[in-house]
């Protein structure tokens, strides 16, 4: 499967706090809802990526 689009603006929210999965990220109609250590996990394995993607 291959989703590719220009113009999708990815968005990060905060569920209200009895959310078990409060952390949640919206792009291209979708809406992935993670806990706050999958949120870091996510976020540093991005940032190690385009690290290595600029080298």
């Amino acid at each position: 499967m291959k989703l590719t689009t220009d113009t999708c603006t990815a968005s990060v929210t905060v569920a209200p706090t009895a959310h078990r999965r409060p952390v949640l990220l919206r792009f291209a109609g979708l809406v992935l809802a993670m806990t706050p250590t999958e949120a870091r996990t996510l976020a540093d394995q991005l940032h190690d990526t385009a690290e290595g993607a600029e080298q």
